[in-house]
């Protein structure tokens, strides 16, 4: 009799249960509520995607139009914002220069003034983009650029302010298909660590206090 196999760390282990999008249904694909992801490459815009991911429900004409107009009023940068894009140095990786902008944005923009999550995430669809096309022209082109576009999309917005120009259709369809493709991935392991964190209620202030205070030791 073949020995039983011992499943490691939380292996086996439900994590939680989400109608936002399914890994591998049925042994394959990727499903974002209930919706194929070739059909939604093929039919929808990042836009659309992202509202449906927030809502639960893809956007009728004049819906879609309200939301494109919305994250577009969220593509500027407060000054403050900029100074610190300024400062962190040019090998950064790209996702760590993300990281400490949004973390810093959210000391100067505090989630309590804001009435709605879905808010929350408007804004930074609307400035990410602007954040790290700000640093990296910043420091490779050595300007300062004006974050904020006539284009109605994410893709379109992020290529302008790269190239300094609108972007041919081709150009932008393919950084909107990147975006719809990982826009949503369920629980991977850095979501499901943030769920811990946030389930035990963990202040991370206090975490980082302790940690320093333990490293000084007694």
């Amino acid at each position: 009799m073949a020995a039983n196999k011992k499943l490691g760390g939380l292996a086996g282990v439900t994590a939680g249960e989400t109608s936002i999008c399914t890994v591998g249904k049925e042994g394959a694909g990727l499903t974002y509520r209930g919706y194929d992801i070739y059909d939604l490459v093929d039919n929808a815009s990042f836009e659309e995607v992202a509202y449906l991911l927030l809502h639960g429900k893809l956007p009728n004409r004049a819906e879609l139009g309200g939301y494109i107009e919305k994250i577009k009023t969220l593509r500027g940068l407060p000054d403050a914002m900029k100074s610190v894009l300024e400062m962190i140095p040019a090998d950064a990786f790209p996702m760590d220069v993300m990281r400490t902008a949004v973390s810093f944005l959210g000391n100067i923009e505090p989630e309590a003034d804001f009435t709605r999550q879905w808010d929350i995430a408007d804004r930074l669809l609307g400035c990410l983009p602007s954040m790290l096309m700000y640093w990296h022209r910043f420091h490779t082109d050595g300007v300062r650029i004006d974050t904020e576009t006539d284009a109605d999309s994410v893709a379109g917005h992020f290529l302008h302010l790269l190239h300094d120009k609108a972007p041919g259709e081709l150009h932008r369809k393919s950084l909107d298909t990147t975006l719809i493709l990982y826009a949503e991935h369920e629980f991977n392991a850095s979501t499901f660590a943030g769920r811990v964190i946030t389930g035990t209620l963990s202040d991370m202030h206090s975490a980082v206090s302790g940690a320093i205070g333990a490293l000084r030791g007694p």
